[in-house]
């Protein structure tokens, strides 16, 4: 076992091939209690994942110099890992609220835009850290509608959706208050038990993907309204 296991630190694993950024915030993270090893290309990463200590967590650059955008998540994703898969947080400079959407929905735990402060990574990293500490939760009932955790499933009778990992932020924490107008603002923040940031852009996103789902799966039944300065809200409709 490496030096980082012996210490019992959390191992992070960064790849980020700004020969500036790299050694900065990876010398803020080992400040901050974290044992980080830097790659700065996937094939470096690849080489530093089929060895001891498992990283718990990783902090990808999409902008890589030998992977193409989300194809590095992709691959990591894909990877046979032994036990639990490291938490992945996505660093990109780029704003599209599609591209946070399409990150979380290929596997990313989170996701951060540049330029960032420190003290937010190290944040985000410690609630995923959390994440992974009690990832398993209770199923979660609105009615006659059971949102269950582990399968990213929701079920009303016979009728059931699976929905990607994204879709399933927005409808739990819908589902924490049926009935109740949730602010945009309130939607996009993360929780104690959901630790992931979405900027109001992927909310807005997420939300027409999720109606088109719960509609195929069980028609008027299930509806996510919403109104101007007021938000969105989850009304379960019999008949």
């Amino acid at each position: 076992m490496g030096e980082a296991g012996a210490l019992g630190l959390p191992v992070v694993l960064l790849i980020e091939d700004d020969p500036d950024l790299g050694p900065l915030i990876r010398d803020g993270l080992v400040r901050s209690g974290f044992a980080v090893e830097l790659a700065s290309t996937l094939e470096a990463a690849l080489r530093r994942l089929g060895r001891e200590p498992m990283p718990e967590l990783i902090v990808l650059d999409l902008s890589l110099p030998d992977a193409d955008g989300l194809e590095a998540l992709r691959v990591l994703r894909a990877l046979p890992l032994p036990g639990d898969p490291p938490s992945i947080l996505v660093l990109t400079v780029y704003r599209d609220p599609k591209l946070r959407v399409e990150a979380l929905e290929g596997g990313a735990d989170d996701f951060m835009t540049k330029p960032f402060q420190s003290e937010e990574l190290v944040a985000r990293l410690r609630a995923l850290l959390r994440r992974r500490i009690g990832r398993i939760r209770m199923p979660r009932s609105v009615g006659p509608l059971e949102l269950d955790p582990r399968l990213r499933t929701v079920r009303w009778g016979d009728r059931c959706a699976m929905l990607s990992f994204s879709e399933w932020i927005i409808l739990w924490r819908l589902a924490a208050r049926p009935g109740i107008w949730i602010p945009i603002k309130e939607l996009a923040e993360a929780g104690p038990e959901d630790p992931v940031f979405l900027s109001e852009g992927a909310v807005r996103v997420l939300i027409h993907r999720l109606r088109h789902r719960l509609r195929e799966a069980f028609g008027d039944r299930v509806q996510i309204e919403s109104a101007r300065g007021a938000g969105y809200r989850l009304i379960l409709r019999s008949g």
